[in-house]
């Protein structure tokens, strides 16, 4: 791995979050999503079935929550993919596309495709994908960050035919001012080319206890297993807090007043109408297939439409730059611009580049925003000193500081 993927991985540990759903729609019995499991290289289905690392008298309870997993990944998968095909003439953005099929089956429809990731994953999954769609011109992947408008606007510039925004898996990684950042920027890409958005991400948060509970027919002890080890599945993967934003703590009502405030009207699907006509790792006629299909027949897409004369967005964010300067154990840089997980990284390389480094000094005058990706670059930065106290920020605007007071980072770095 190069020393600049390296980075991306540091500065934004999420993406691997995505490398077991690719696995798991293998394991489903999708053709396609084995086929670029095997062209990414990430193994195969059967290294996580061993259970490896896991005491023998567990190994057993744990392969029985297998099914789980692969039922929530597969329906989420499949679901999305048959709602697409009700919009035939939209250009399709998937936000985040993960490392799924999605792209070889929208060439084989000849639909048009947008995969948005982050860097990480695109720099995998792009050429993979165009082994086997032989490298289709209306299927694109491209490496964006969520917050940053210009990074999604770009890719799309020349887009002539309305847009379907899918987004699944993607907003419980935020916090609540990034959120209000990805719907504002959404809000704007719909405003420029009309469609609209469509958000499972509640819809699977409310229910995924449901769901659980059906596959492993309600068993109390297999059932607090799946509990434990999902909790610790998502510690070990991601250095990040989940679901700490309204879409995943607010009530019903307040979720809607948020979204309505946004700039959206709301229109609920029913997801049981888009269920797949069974479950690759269930019996098709079984017990288990029926009562997994009850709780998903209760489940709702969200479809999200821009309002009329709803507030379009005009500020500007000025162009990412770093410059930095290493001397007598000091390190200083002047930051302009977004920090996110397109522009952290160099950041991070610039201050790898230094040796030795007793204290360090950043002027955030003309930092715009930061992301998360970025504060996790200003942490690892702070935690490397020795003492604590040679860190300093100079020039903090308020917007950067109400961004680092809400994400409790104020604590460690003003």
């Amino acid at each position: 791995m190069d020393n600049i993927q390296e980075l991306r991985e540091i500065v934004n540990p999420v993406f691997n979050t995505a490398k077991s759903c690719i696995q798991l729609d293998a394991a489903a019995g999708d053709e396609d999503s084995a086929q670029l499991l095997e062209a990414l290289g990430f193994g195969t289905i059967a290294d996580q079935k061993e259970s490896k690392g896991v005491p023998p008298e567990l190994a057993e309870k744990v392969r029985r929550l297998f099914p789980v997993y692969t039922v929530l990944t597969e329906s989420r998968f499949q679901v999305v993919n048959r709602l697409i095909r009700s919009f035939p003439d939209r250009t399709v953005v998937d936000l985040p596309c993960g490392y799924t099929a999605r792209g070889i089956k929208m060439s084989r429809q000849g639909r048009v495709y947008y995969g948005f990731d982050l860097p990480a994953v695109i720099d995998d999954v792009s050429p993979a994908a165009a082994k086997i769609h032989g490298g289709d011109e209306n299927i694109h992947y491209d490496a964006v960050d969520a917050t940053n408008y210009d990074s999604m606007a770009a890719p799309l510039k020349e887009e002539k035919k309305e847009l379907l925004i899918t987004t699944e898996g993607l907003l419980m990684y935020f916090t609540q001012h990034e959120l209000e950042e990805v719907f504002s920027n959404i809000r704007h890409i719909l405003q420029q080319h009309g469609g609209s958005w469509i958000i499972v991400d509640r819809a699977y948060y409310t229910h995924d206890h449901e769901i659980a509970s059906a596959v492993l027919d309600n068993d109390p002890g297999m059932i607090a297993l799946y509990n434990a080890v999902t909790k610790k599945a998502a510690g070990t993967v991601a250095d990040v807090k989940f679901n700490d934003n309204i879409i995943f703590k607010g009530t019903d009502e307040e979720i809607k007043t948020f979204i309505e405030k946004m700039g959206f009207e709301i229109k609920e699907i029913g997801l049981g109408d888009h269920l797949p006509d069974h479950f690759g790792v269930l019996p098709p006629t079984g017990p288990d297939d029926a009562r997994v299909r009850d709780v998903y027949r209760e489940m709702c897409f969200w479809e999200l439409t821009v309002k009329e004369n709803s507030e379009q967005k005009t500020a500007q964010d000025m162009p990412f730059r770093v410059e930095s300067e290493f001397k007598d154990g000091k390190f200083t840089a002047s930051i302009q611009g977004r920090v996110d997980t397109i522009t952290a990284p160099q950041l991070l390389e610039q201050y790898q580049k230094a040796d030795g480094v007793k204290a360090i000094e950043l002027n955030i005058e003309k930092m715009s925003y930061i992301s998360s990706a970025g504060l996790r670059v200003l942490l690892i930065m702070y935690k490397s000193l020795d003492d604590k106290n040679q860190f300093n920020l100079v020039g903090t605007t308020d917007s950067v500081k109400e961004i680092m007071e809400v994400t409790g980072f104020d604590q460690f770095l003003l």
